[in-house]
Parts: C-alpha cells; structure tokens; sequence
C-alpha cells in the first residue's frame, strides 16, 4: 500500500473513487477529485484550455483492498451494538456513582 499522492489525469471522463479494473494486481483509491483546466502552448505557438483530472491517489494490492473492505463491512455491521455497549456502560457509571453520592450523604 502506498501514500496517497497527488497525481494528474488527463481521461475523459471522472476517475472513479475506487478503481479496479486498470490493473488486474492493483486497486487504485481516489479522493478530493477536481476538474481543472490548464492553459499549454500547441505546436501552432497558439495557447489552448486543457482539462484535466487532479486527485489523491494510494494504490494497493487487491488482496489489501478485499482486506479493508471487508474490516469497514465488520465495523459498519457492528456500530450500532457498540454504541449502545457504550451509551449502556456510561448510564451504570453514572448511576453507580450517583448511588454513592447518596450514601455518602446519608440520603440511603
């Protein structure tokens, strides 16, 4: 797996957030996609618009890929169990330690 870097594109049309299919070995990962245009000097000394693609790319194996997509599947799956593992954990802290305020005061 590599660091995102920010790479320029010159395809058509928007690079996918997650593409697959240009390598058989490696999955390619894109954020902060933006259209930019670009002015170049043709061959004709005339100055022409370019357009092109700039983004955040990491690239990694497909096997790390599946490996991510499957732990962020687990946690998505789970979220709710462990928020309300938490909010429960936190209301019994908060109620042991009201319990002993009122016995420290005498109150039960």
């Amino acid at each position: 797996m590599t660091d995102w870097k920010r790479v320029t594109g010159t395809q058509p049309d928007k690079p996918e957030e997650v593409d697959r299919t240009s390598s058989p070995s490696t999955v390619y990962l894109h954020r902060n996609i933006e259209q930019v245009a670009r002015e170049i000097e043709g061959s004709d000394g005339e100055t022409q618009t370019v357009t092109e693609w700039q983004y955040d790319e990491k690239e990694m194996t497909v096997e790390e890929y599946e490996n991510m997509a499957l732990m962020k599947s687990v946690v998505e799956e789970n979220t709710s169990g462990i928020v309300e593992s938490v909010t429960q954990f936190q209301k019994d802290a908060v109620i042991d330690e009201y319990t002993a305020q009122l016995i420290e005061e005498g109150l039960i």
